[in-house]
């Protein structure tokens, strides 16, 4: 890993004490990426200690990570759907077009 082609960025969440720190690429938008999912993830901690209380943080960090795994097949699930519609589409359209040669 070249040193000139990274850096060093610092992200927390809530409950856990040390900030996490990642190396990111520079000139990309990794950097973006990382704090915005850092935003996410304490958003949703968040919303879940004020749904339901009692728990620890380990808890509410595994209901995160069960949010975020769901949100990531689901979002996975319409990507493969979305290319399969593509893929027929262009078969259509490849055919419509053979058709007026």
């Amino acid at each position: 890993m070249d040193a000139a082609e990274h850096f060093k960025i610092k992200v927390k969440l809530n409950d856990i004490e040390q900030p996490f720190s990642l190396t990111v690429k520079r000139n990309s938008n990794e950097e973006r990426i990382f704090r915005d999912a850092a935003k996410m993830i304490n958003s949703y901690y968040n919303e879940y200690k004020s749904r339901i209380s009692g728990l620890d943080s380990t808890a509410y960090y595994g209901m995160v990570a069960f949010l975020m795994a769901r949100l990531y097949i689901e979002t996975s699930d319409s990507k493969n759907e979305l290319e399969a519609a593509l893929a027929r589409l262009e078969k259509e359209i490849v055919a419509y077009l053979d058709e007026k040669k």
